[in-house]
């Protein structure tokens, strides 16, 4: 019976933070498919939209059951929001480079200095930083939310909006 209860209060935190970000990836993709359509670019598939969700998803669950995450628990919202926020957009950064890099990593053999370079030579910066930009924003959003709702209660919050 405890396993189910443990089970069923993960999938609750996990599950807003993946509806949350699937819908606005499924946005940001359809902005870029019309983008990389004019400039004949592959568009991004809706799979790899769901993995994106999913994938930030976990960060946040393993993150909020880490002690340092409520490091700032005790003042003012803003301070909390942006600390989460950071926390969260850094190790999604991190993440996204590591998935980069293991498949250069693993298929090309030599040295690891030799696919380092070839890993940072073979970026789009300018497409990575726009994204991890996008990521930020939408991780502010969520977590100033998310931090509003355990401060005023999700009960007062649907209130507020819904009257």
């Amino acid at each position: 019976m405890r396993i189910g209860k443990i089970i069923k209060q993960e999938i609750t935190h996990i599950l807003p933070v993946f509806i949350f970000f699937l819908v606005f990836f499924t946005l940001i993709n359809w902005i870029e498919t019309y983008l990389f359509e004019r400039v004949g670019m592959e568009k991004i598939k809706f799979i790899q939209v769901v993995l994106a969700a999913a994938l930030i998803a976990k960060i946040v669950l393993v993150l909020d059951h880490t002690p340092w995450i409520d490091r700032f628990k005790k003042y003012p919202l803003a301070v909390p929001i942006a600390w989460k926020t950071f926390l969260y957009w850094i190790i999604l950064f991190l993440v996204r480079l590591l998935i980069k890099f293991v498949p250069i990593y693993w298929y090309n053999s030599g040295e690891f200095t030799a696919n380092f370079n070839r890993f940072f030579a073979s970026i789009n910066w300018n497409l990575f930083l726009s994204v991890q930009a996008y990521y930020l924003m939408l991780l502010f959003i969520f977590v100033t939310f998310k931090e509003l709702v355990n401060k005023i209660g999700r009960k007062k919050v649907l209130e507020l909006f819904f009257g």
